[in-house]
Formats: structure tokens, C-alpha cells, sequence
């Protein structure tokens, strides 16, 4: 056995014992009523308002120029009235001049990360108090903070509908949304594919997309080929996959009148995103990268820059392991990486 096989073998030993306990625990929990979907306000009623259709007809030149001033000023003043609104502070997010500082995980999960670990007052509490590390570490850069929500989850089983993935109810979903931006946190969905596709599981979320101070996350690594079976096999994920998801999110941003949308995009292995040259970034969207993976400092800084420099698609970015990485980085080594990250996630 080579020692890219032994590495290989290695990882699966290390992250297949809590991947498995984490899925099981989702499927014996999900029956046990923690969540009621009953209990969720409609979604229709958060949407923004859609455009209504125009009638076609026939107009003069300058009648086609006084109604595009019309509506690019009706447009600027829904974007004044947004910024004004309780969602104001979502449009003060912006990179390159801020940075995100993110915690990982699922409600019904310890073994993910901070967001099943923790009560909601503790989870808040935590999370600002690792941001204000890094704000205080690099006042130039703003600290915004943010909670990455994993929904769909994989699972070792193909379920009903030969997914083999689960998905969070529209319950919890409200109330980490809700828990996030009451803080003014930002909140992203999670993907992990499975043998669903990124156009089936996000425009299942689009209603929620639709709201500032919502983004998403892609994770390559469980987009399974098929036959594949998750957590035995490492996925990868299309550009053709990725664009159609920036190009979704760009048409939000300009329907809705949203502040820029983030997507950010996990990965740790060349093979993840194949043609990652083909990525096409669009107005209205900020994409990260996020080297992840956990392993000692050097092999982490290695990973680093390759995908966050030489390979980089837009932002920097890195997920740290507050168990796994031995010895865990801390937040001045993390800002040492060249280039600087833009978001650092905690798992």
C-alpha cells in the first residue's frame, strides 16, 4: 500500500465511525418529533412579493425610456426601503471587506459540529465570541457571523425516494433562519447531494433563498456517482452543477432586489471539481472557496494553496476542526495563510 493509499484508508478509519453515528442518530431522531412541520408558517408568506406580468404593447421610444427610468427608480427604492428595514444589516455584508467566521453542523448531531452541540443562547454566544477573536485579530476586516446548516444529510441507506439523503424539517429550518438573523448572523444551507441532484435540493429551498440573509453552501464530496455509496467513496461536483447554482442565485438577487448572495463551496481533494476552471462567477454572487479536510497545520496549509491560490475561484476561504485538527490551528496562524482567508468555518 502507497502512501496516498494509506492516507486514504486512514481518513475513511477516522471519518467513517462519526459520519455513520451522526447518520444514524438523524434517522432515529427525525421519527421523534423534535420538530413539528405543522408548526412552520407557510413559506408563501415570507416570499417576497413576485413581479406581476406586463401586457405587451406597442410603445413609442421615449415611452419605452420613461418607463425603464420608472422602474429603475422603483427598483432603487426597494432596495432604500430594504436597507432601512430590519433586514438593513444584511447589506452591509460584503466581501472582500468582511470576513465570515462560521460555525458548522446539524440540530440533531453532536458529533457535526457546533450547531448540534449546543443550546440556542450557548450556540450565539459561542459563535460571537469565536468571531470577536478574529475582529479583534484584524479590525480592517469587519466580522460577519454565520451559521452553515447541513440539510439534505446523507445517509448510509438509500431512503424512500433513493436519495440517500434526509432532509431537515421546514421546522427547524424556520427556527435556525430565525436564530440567525435575529443575531445577525447570516445562514447557509448545507448540501450534501448524495444521489439527489444541486437543481432538485435547491430549488426545493428557493422560497428561503428568496429572503436576504439566506445563502448556500455546496459540498462536492458527497455528490455521489452512481452506485456510489456515501462515505466509502469521495464525490465530486460539476461546473456545469456550480453555475447553474450562481446563476439561480443571481437571478434572486435581481428579482428580489437582495444583497449580494454567497455560495460557498467545500473542498479538500483536486478530483472534487474537476473542471473547476469553468466555474463562472456572475454579478450578484460572491463565491468561496472552503479548504477543507482536518489534518495537522502542514497538511491543511498545503491544501491551502493549491485551492485557495493556485486553483483559486474567487474568495479564499478554510474549515478548521475544533476536534479532528491536532493541533488545531489558532486564529493568528489562520490569518497568516496566503492569501488571507475571507471565512473560516468551525466543525
Amino acid at each position: 500500500m502507497n502512501e496516498s493509499q494509506k492516507k486514504f484508508s486512514m481518513y475513511f478509519k477516522q471519518r467513517s465511525m462519526p459520519f455513520y453515528l451522526a447518520a444514524l442518530l438523524i434517522l432515529l431522531l427525525s421519527g421523534c418529533g423534535q420538530f413539528s412541520p405543522a408548526t412552520t408558517r407557510p413559506l408563501a408568506q415570507e416570499a417576497a412579493p413576485r413581479p406581476t406580468a406586463k401586457v405587451t404593447k406597442t410603445q413609442t421610444p421615449s415611452q419605452d425610456a420613461q418607463e425603464t427610468v420608472l422602474q429603475q427608480t422603483q427598483d432603487e427604492m426597494a432596495i432604500i426601503r430594504s436597507r432601512e428595514g430590519p433586514n438593513g444589516w444584511t447589506w452591509a455584508t460584503n466581501l472582500p471587506t468582511h470576513r465570515l467566521v462560521v460555525f458548522y453542523g446539524n440540530p440533531l448531531s453532536s458529533v457535526m459540529g457546533p450547531i448540534g452541540q449546543y443550546s440556542d443562547s450557548d450556540l450565539i454566544s459561542k459563535l460571537q465570541e469565536q468571531a470577536q477573536v478574529y475582529a479583534q485579530l484584524d479590525p480592517g476586516h469587519p466580522v460577519v457571523p454565520a451559521l452553515d446548516y447541513v440539510t439534505p444529510v446523507v445517509q448510509p441507506v438509500p431512503m424512500a425516494d433513493n436519495s440517500w439523503v434526509y432532509r431537515m424539517p421546514d421546522s427547524s429550518i424556520e427556527h435556525y433562519i430565525d436564530l440567525a438573523n435575529s443575531n445577525h448572523a447570516l445562514f447557509f444551507f448545507d448540501m450534501q447531494i448524495g444521489h439527489s441532484t444541486v437543481q432538485k435540493e435547491v430549488s426545493r429551498v428557493l422560497p428561503y433563498l428568496e429572503r436576504p440573509g439566506v445563502d448556500l453552501t455546496l459540498d462536492p464530496e458527497f455528490d455521489m456517482p452512481p452506485g456510489a455509496i456515501p462515505d466509502q467513496v469521495f464525490g465530486h461536483m460539476s461546473a456545469a452543477e456550480i453555475n447553474w447554482a450562481i446563476n439561480t442565485l443571481a437571478s434572486l438577487v435581481q428579482t428580489y432586489h437582495l444583497p449580494p448572495k454567497i455560495l460557498i463551496i467545500h473542498q479538500f481533494r483536486e478530483d472534487m471539481l474537476p473542471d473547476w476552471q469553468k466555474i463562472k462567477v456572475q454579478p450578484g454572487v460572491q463565491v468561496i472557496t472552503c479548504v477543507d479536510g482536518f489534518g495537522p497545520p502542514s497538511e491543511k496549509i498545503d491544501d491551502y494553496q493549491i485551492f485557495d491560490k493556485q486553483q483559486l475561484i474567487q474568495y479564499p476561504g478554510i474549515k478548521l476542526f475544533y476536534k479532528l485538527d491536532v493541533p488545531l490551528m489558532t486564529p493568528e496562524q489562520t490569518l497568516q495563510l496566503d492569501p488571507p482567508p475571507l471565512m473560516v468555518m468551525y466543525q
